[in-house]
């Protein structure tokens, strides 16, 4: 994946020069407008992941003796 966020100052600069692992390759391009208070909503999603991380340590499961046994697992 490759993304980049840029103003374009001029219609040379619309053109956008692509890694090399995507010589050969099918790609897809999709252009689109993006709101100028993109800080905010990129540390808006950073709070949000974080408070994602906090939730779900209050149900963490320690499974380091679990030990899988297939025959108990199939059992009728």
């Amino acid at each position: 994946m490759f993304r980049k966020v840029f103003v374009a100052e001029s219609a040379a600069e619309l053109t956008i020069n692509l890694p090399h692992e995507f010589l050969h390759n099918r790609i897809e391009v999709i252009a689109f407008e993006v709101d100028d208070d993109s800080e905010s909503i990129d540390l808006a999603k950073k709070k949000a992941a974080r408070n994602a991380v906090q939730f779900f340590k209050n149900y963490e499961i320690d499974m380091s003796d679990f030990k899988f046994d297939r025959d108990e697992a199939n059992e009728r």
